[in-house]
């Protein structure tokens, strides 16, 4: 009797502790369902940890190479602008010596063609029209020029002389080759100062004064003579 009160007893002990185990078992379990939930919460903290730095870097890394390309944009726009106005400038120049070289030309071609033209305008004023050598105020002279002449060098050597003193008495010229002195030529010399009925037969020097026909000379030595002393 008292050794299965024992083995019962025993028994009874063997349940006990079973339950026991089983109890702390159900105890532990929850605790441990905490701790993964807080190992998960942490993991996935550190891992939106780690995505915000790596956005952070990310971000960081691109505004880093956006300034970088601005400030690469910025040295060429300044560096094309430069070229422009380096551009520009080296037109300008060009074009103000070409302007400049273009304007002297020109102004060399005008100063040329005004001297022609006042070398003209002298010679017509030195020319005359017989019909109207008596039209001039004062006294002068006029050197009628017959064509073919042998003497005609001569007497331009002579007018140049005398038109290098400023004090001689002027010396025109009138050529009986131009058209409205070739009537003026005849066989016979006529020598009245009424000019309609003016003729000369050769190289004639006309002394001129007052609008009136002074003196004539129209032969080589008394042309010569009276050249001369006008010098």
């Amino acid at each position: 009797m008292a050794k299965k009160d024992v083995t019962k007893k025993n028994k009874d002990n063997g349940v006990s502790k079973e339950s026991k185990n089983l109890k702390k078992q159900n105890v532990s379990k929850p605790s441990n369902k905490k701790d993964l939930k807080r190992k998960d919460i942490t993991k996935t903290l550190e891992k939106e940890d780690l995505k915000k730095k790596e956005v952070k870097k990310q971000t960081i890394e691109r505004a880093k190479r956006d300034l970088h390309f601005e400030q690469s944009d910025g040295a060429d726009e300044f560096s094309k602008l430069a070229k422009i106005v380096l551009i520009v400038t080296l037109i300008i120049v060009v074009f103000y010596f070409i302007t400049t070289f273009v304007t002297r030309k020109a102004n060399a071609i005008r100063t040329v063609r005004n001297i022609k033209n006042d070398e003209k305008a002298e010679i017509q004023y030195d020319s005359l029209i017989i019909g109207s050598m008596l039209k001039i105020d004062g006294s002068y002279y006029v050197l009628i020029e017959k064509d073919g002449d042998e003497k005609l060098a001569e007497y331009q050597t002579l007018l140049q002389t005398i038109a290098a003193n400023d004090e001689a008495s002027k010396v025109y010229t009138a050529n009986l080759t131009d058209s409205f002195n070739k009537n003026y030529l005849a066989s016979e010399s006529n020598y009245e100062s009424d000019l309609s009925k003016f003729k000369v037969s050769g190289t004639t020097l006309v002394k001129v004064s007052d609008h009136k026909i002074e003196s004539t000379y129209d032969n080589y030595e008394a042309i010569v003579k009276e050249l001369e002393g006008l010098k």
